[in-house]
């Protein structure tokens, strides 16, 4: 137990060091690190997976009190409760305190975890991967991705996890507009010809230890009635108000005893091009049947029914189980799509990254 302790320990502080991660808010990273490492904190601690304003109040349109960096380690003060779930109160290590929505935050031990299991890097440097142009592995890298870079190496987790070396930093054209998306290509080459190819995509995380996150197979899944069933309970427990029976349901398998459910419900909107509200749904089978195992809100989509919203691409496990808690999924626009990365937290998965958009 101990070790273990020791060994949660040092990957916080790896996290804190690491650039874009708590140690550059607001001050030097080797000086927070060390205040870190000396601190025995009272009040609970989340980490920033998306950077955003500290609010006045717990609301869009409050003011701001202080730009917070994706990283950024901040106490939860015990004494100030949120009003609603929809916000939390943090406080900076000078005592700043304002509100974050909840959906930016994660708690830091959940956040260790995910480090721990893709190789103890910090996971906002993870990244989707697929064949780009040429026949190569592309990395998305947007600026501001220090775990990316020509002298380093990058693990790739398909349907085995590899090693592959970073040839060069390069970008590639849209298909379809003059703006360019940057890459880091590696020297690994792959059959496929289609340019740029999303569903092969996988996960990749830079150079550390080994990732112990397991890939599952996504595939086809014919819902057993019991399945069905439950998601209609589910469903109605995420449809939009006053809304009925989604107009469509698309089903995956993850792995062997998890099932994917995407909801869709039409709803336009020809100033947004919104055509529906979509939502989905995990469920995980166990000795007794099928349960509930997270889901995703309700969130707009240009993607015409019976077009999903969202299509998962590639899962994985990290917590022994055979749930997934790692998701990287398509999202399907009206005129394109992209590679989302979304992480488990309480029942709730929230997106940790949002890939490069190929469409017009």
């Amino acid at each position: 137990m101990l070790a273990v302790r020791r060994a949660t320990l040092a990957l916080v502080t790896v996290f804190l060091a690491l650039p874009g991660c708590g140690g550059e808010f607001p001050r030097p990273a080797g000086e927070a690190a060390r205040d870190t490492a000396a601190e025995t904190p009272a009040d609970p601690r989340v980490v920033v997976i998306r950077a955003a304003a500290l609010r006045l109040e717990p609301d869009y349109a409050a003011p701001a009190i202080v730009d917070v960096p994706a990283g950024a380690l901040l106490a939860v003060p015990s004494d100030e409760p949120a009003p609603d779930a929809a916000w939390v109160r943090v406080a900076t290590w000078d005592d700043r305190r304002g509100w974050l929505p909840a959906s930016d935050v994660v708690d830091a031990g959940l956040w260790a975890h995910y480090g721990a299991a893709f190789g103890g890097v910090s996971p906002i440097l993870l990244r989707p991967a697929y064949p780009v142009e040429g026949g190569r592995w592309g990395v998305e890298a947007p600026f501001h991705s220090p775990g990316l870079t020509a002298a380093s190496s990058v693990w790739l987790l398909g349907d085995s996890t590899s090693m592959a070396r970073i040839a060069r930093i390069d970008s590639i054209e849209n298909v379809c507009g003059d703006d360019r998306h940057r890459f880091a290509t590696t020297e690994r080459i792959v059959a496929a010809v289609r340019w740029p190819f999303l569903d092969a995509g996988v996960i990749a995380a830079p150079s550390g230890s080994r990732p112990g996150a397991r890939p599952l197979t996504v595939g086809r899944l014919d819902a057993e009635p019991a399945l069905v069933d439950l998601a209609e309970t589910v469903a109605a427990e995420l449809a939009p108000a006053g809304a009925g029976p989604p107009g469509a349901v698309e089903w995956a398998a993850l792995g062997e005893g998890a099932a994917w459910a995407a909801f869709s419900w039409p709803v336009e909107d020809v100033d947004t091009g919104q055509a529906q509200l979509a939502a989905a749904a995990l469920f995980g089978r166990r000795p007794g049947g099928w349960n509930p195992a997270g889901t995703i809100p309700l969130t707009p989509s240009s993607a015409e029914i019976p077009t999903p919203a969202w299509r998962p691409i590639s899962a994985y496990a990290t917590d022994g189980a055979i749930r997934p808690t790692v998701l990287l999924l398509e999202a399907l626009e009206y005129e394109g799509a992209h590679l989302d990365i979304w992480i488990e937290r309480g029942g709730r998965y929230v997106r940790l990254y949002q890939g490069y958009y190929w469409g017009c």
